[in-house]
């Protein structure tokens, strides 16, 4: 199923100033980015770890009363994302460097931009024997540093973080948890990083890990396509407003105009 996602209506504004305008115009701009974020759930559905986002809308159209009235009229508009903390089903893999979690927290990476956290536990190892992830090719965190193992050695990832080589334990890979939960923000598909220095991190001693799994996105494909459905009607309201709105004005105008 494809929805037509139009570009904006080119309205020949008689009045920039005009509040029902100004409402219209705020509606199909904070549309656009909830389609957007839409858009990205969809294709991250088959990400896994993926989080769902969703745009924050601070206001809610439309008070036409309150603008006919000259009142301030509060105007939808986009303040920034929201990403749901739900959980995605588990899937069982049986690699054995496929970790899921199944207790809250990250996973911890490092990224030339500094550390990374993801719940994508699809891991992989290079020819040095270093501990990657899939997506992005990131060095694994432990609390040692990078994880390194011995490639063709047995490996075994305890309930608790523990890493087993040969069944000897090397080292405990790291999980965090933000203190705050919208302290993070998306850097590429299922990986995060600090929104800013403040960002306050901290380790889960006992994460619950789950070896030959991997967690799945949390975007329900069926959630998002009703959600698109609902959009594209709230896009048509509002560019109906600013249509209705320019013909009673140029209609206002003929009216204004003296007779021949």
């Amino acid at each position: 199923m494809s929805f037509d996602i139009l570009p904006f209506p080119s309205y020949n504004f008689f009045n920039m100033t005009d509040r029902i305008f100004e409402i219209g115009q705020a509606g199909l701009e904070s549309t656009d980015q909830r389609v957007k974020k839409l858009m990205d759930n969809m294709v991250g559905s088959e990400v896994p770890g993926y989080r769902k986002s969703e745009a924050v809308v601070r206001g809610f159209p439309v008070e036409l009363d309150a603008a006919n009235s000259k009142l301030s009229a509060i105007k939808p508009q986009a303040d920034g994302s929201f990403y749901s903390d739900t959980p995605g089903a588990l899937i069982k893999t049986d690699g054995k460097l496929d970790v899921a979690l199944s207790s809250d927290g990250y996973f911890v990476l490092s990224g030339p931009w500094g550390e990374g956290y993801t719940r994508d536990g699809r891991f992989r190892l290079d020819k040095d024997g270093r501990l990657l992830t899939v997506a992005g090719n990131y060095p694994v965190l432990g609390r040692n540093g990078p994880i390194v193992i011995t490639p063709g050695a047995e490996v075994q990832f305890g309930q608790e973080g523990q890493i087993k080589v040969d069944g000897v334990e090397v080292d405990n890979i790291r999980v965090v948890q933000p203190e705050q939960k919208d302290s993070l923000e998306i850097f590429n598909g299922s990986i995060f990083k600090k929104k800013d220095s403040y960002t306050v991190l901290t380790e889960i001693d006992s994460p619950r890990l789950i070896q030959g799994f991997v967690e799945a996105s949390n975007v329900n494909i069926v959630d998002q396509m009703t959600e698109m459905i609902l959009t594209e009607r709230i896009y048509g309201l509002n560019t109906k407003i600013i249509s209705t709105r320019d013909a009673n004005l140029a209609r206002a105008m003929d009216l204004g105009k003296p007779t021949q």
